[in-house]
């Protein structure tokens, strides 16, 4: 028995292009649900950084995951299915260096303050609207889906805010407003339990605006360079720069932690409103460190080491200038962690105490990094002179690691961590594309069964192997499908193959017609490929991550990995987000997931491989098994299908 075709009886029916109240339950719960169970598939996350999150009003620049829209995002994915979403790290950055991947680790974004949140009562309304509106950016009222963040106004309206949100704040609580008194006990309660680390960090910020670079080792005073640890032992002389830098910087001091304060108190706000409604955000741990937490935390890593990747950088090997964990600071004697090993630890605790699950940074860096001496990187003539460079996978540099202590940071400190914080490492995303170094496998997949990435832009799902591994199409540093397929990046990629995606996905061979059908409809139309292929993803893993870009239909890329483009970490969403995701399903030329459609072509895709199953192993009874599972399946197949055509009306 073939698998009967579906109804098309809701195709011509006056429903509105969005879902109405009383249809949501059935959509989410009886319908989308009920496809990623019957397809194995636990968790789906959205990819989208901080900055990507679109701003309903009073736009400052840059987006938010903590705004007051960040909510109707999480709301839109919840509907579709989503379980979390995939941040990027959300340490501060600079105006040097945009890339979240260059951020801190404790000092959190305020670029990520909500300023509108600013003008309640809640916030004793240390901001008026006038103000907040006085220094937004203007939108470009197109209804586009997408548009750039203006990081550089961004940084320039933060900061004027803060500075006015401060003044006010001082006014109002020596006034004796009870909202600012009521504010002023929270901010106390955090300066008390944050104040060694915030004193040190803002006066790394502090030193780092009069010297104009946060690179230290360019201070021209060893003092300044070393300010930190020589607090730490009570040098007389340090005390007193000490003092003396409060003194002239004061107000410097004060602001940063009251600007810590309320991107940390919104971040909480915002974990609650995620816990009550049971969806995640996954923090990024980063594999590097930034300057200011070099700068803090110097004992802790090797003197001129530098971690980099062995391939793919202009003289060779990729030069990140991130500093390197000492390997002989991870564990002392009586195997308590060191001055490294604390660090690695307080690392990923920081993120875990921001979101409810972690993705790991390059796990390569946590094993067995690619490291060189900075000071034997020599340029000459736009040459590097390999003669006089000095680099390698540490492993191979006993002089470092004579005891392989480094290998012992995953099982020894981060899987622990993760414990003691609830995060099963198994649900945690493990980056491991790119050059595995000797030993990772054994380890990482042998020894700790820990899940990968696959990467299915350009793998099969028949040949993706390891079914615990998270599934994407492609992340923060790939080009979305769209750009793919309209640039023909696409064309002689087997992944893409129109023959091994009918014949994956039509397996069954008393369904040949609809294979053939189905084979010719993805060659002639490059989109219905892409609907082929975004099956064939929902066929692979129990985990599952689709780009922000991808679901909306947007064929930008949000980041050129490894090239310097001017539009690197600035695409995000527009305001108008929902309007424009469901204007774009009904339009006649659709680019966005219509998500119901693409687990129609999944979910009889994984019936079809039960028939199959169940031909090579029980071939008498594999005809009553056809028509049992075709039964069974066919309420979800027309819900799918009543969904896919509501998704596709026109509005009225």
């Amino acid at each position: 028995m073939q698998v009967s075709k579906i109804s098309n009886s809701y195709v011509n029916l006056a429903f509105q292009r969005k879902l109405r109240d009383d249809e949501k339950m059935e959509y989410r719960n009886d319908t989308i649900r009920q496809a990623y169970n019957f397809l194995g598939i636990k968790d789906v996350s959205m990819i989208m950084h901080g900055t990507s999150f679109p701003v309903s009003k009073n736009d400052i620049g840059v987006g938010s995951p903590f705004n007051s829209l960040s909510k109707d995002v999480v709301e839109l994915e919840r509907l579709h299915g989503f379980t979390s979403e995939q941040l990027g790290p959300l340490g501060e950055i600079t105006k040097k260096d945009i890339s979240p991947y260059a951020s801190t680790v404790w000092a959190k974004n305020k670029l990520f303050i909500d300023f509108n949140a600013l003008t309640t009562d809640k916030y004793a309304n240390i901001l008026d609207k006038e103000s907040v509106s006085n220094f937004s950016v203007p939108y470009d009222e197109k209804n586009n889906i997408y548009e750039y963040s203006k990081f550089y106004e961004a940084f320039e309206n933060s900061e004027i805010l803060l500075n006015i949100a401060y003044d006010n704040f001082l006014t109002k609580l020596g006034s004796g407003n009870k909202n600012a008194i009521a504010l002023n006990n929270e901010y106390t309660k955090f300066k008390h339990e944050n104040n060694k680390r915030l004193l040190k960090e803002a006066t790394f910020t502090v030193l780092s605006k009069i010297y104009g670079t946060d690179d230290f080792e360019e201070w021209e005073s060893d003092l300044d360079r070393n300010l930190p640890e020589r607090l730490d032992v009570s040098d007389p002389e340090a005390i007193s720069r000490f003092k003396y830098l409060i003194d002239r910087n004061g107000r410097d001091f004060k602001m940063y932690a009251f600007t810590q304060f309320l991107i940390n108190k919104q971040m909480a706000e915002h974990k609650k409103y995620r816990e009550n409604i049971g969806f995640k955000y996954n923090a990024d741990e980063l594999v590097g460190t930034s300057k200011m937490e070099e700068y803090i935390y110097k004992d802790a890593f090797l003197k001129n080491m530098r971690m980099g990747c062995q391939f793919g950088g202009p003289y060779g090997p990729q030069l990140w200038d991130f500093p390197v964990p000492d390997p002989k600071k991870l564990f002392n004697s009586d195997g308590s962690l060191g001055a490294a090993g604390k660090f690695i630890k307080a690392k990923l605790e920081s993120a875990l105490n921001d979101c409810e699950n972690v993705r790991i940074d390059h796990v390569f860096g946590i094993i067995n990094p690619y490291v060189y001496d900075k000071n034997s990187v020599v340029i000459k003539n736009g040459q590097m002179d390999c003669g006089k460079f000095r680099g390698g996978y540490l492993s191979q540099m006993h002089d470092l690691d004579p005891n392989g202590d480094y290998w012992k940071i995953l099982e020894k400190i981060i899987l622990p961590t993760m414990k003691e914080h609830g995060v099963d490492p198994n649900d945690a995303v493990w980056e491991d594309l790119g050059t595995r170094p000797e030993g990772f496998d054994n380890l990482f997949y042998n020894i700790l069964d820990l899940p990968g990435i696959t990467e299915l832009g350009y793998q099969r799902a028949e040949n993706a192997g390891r079914r615990k591994n998270w599934s994407y199409m492609g992340s923060h540093d790939s080009w979305p499908a769209l750009k793919l397929v309209k640039d023909g990046g696409y064309l002689g990629n087997q992944a893409w193959a129109p023959e091994y995606l009918a014949g994956f996905l039509n397996s069954d061979p008393t369904r040949s017609k609809e294979r053939i059908e189905f084979q010719d409809k993805i060659v002639k139309d490059p989109m219905e490929r892409i609907k082929a292929k975004f099956a064939d993803l929902f066929m692979c893993s129990d985990k599952i991550q689709i780009s922000f870009a991808d679901f909306f239909g947007i064929d930008k890329v949000y980041n050129y990995g490894g090239q310097d483009v001017k539009t690197n970490w600035k695409l995000r969403l527009s305001k108008n987000f929902e309007d424009a995701y469901y204007k774009n399903l009904s339009s006649d030329h659709p680019t966005a997931l219509n998500l119901p459609e693409i687990l129609k072509i999944a979910v009889r895709a994984k019936i079809d491989r039960e028939v199959v199953q169940k031909m090579q192993t029980d071939p008498n009874n594999a005809d009553t098994f056809r028509k049992s599972i075709n039964a069974r399946m066919q309420p979800l197949l027309d819900r799918l299908d009543k969904f896919e055509h509501i998704l596709k009306e026109k509005e009225d």
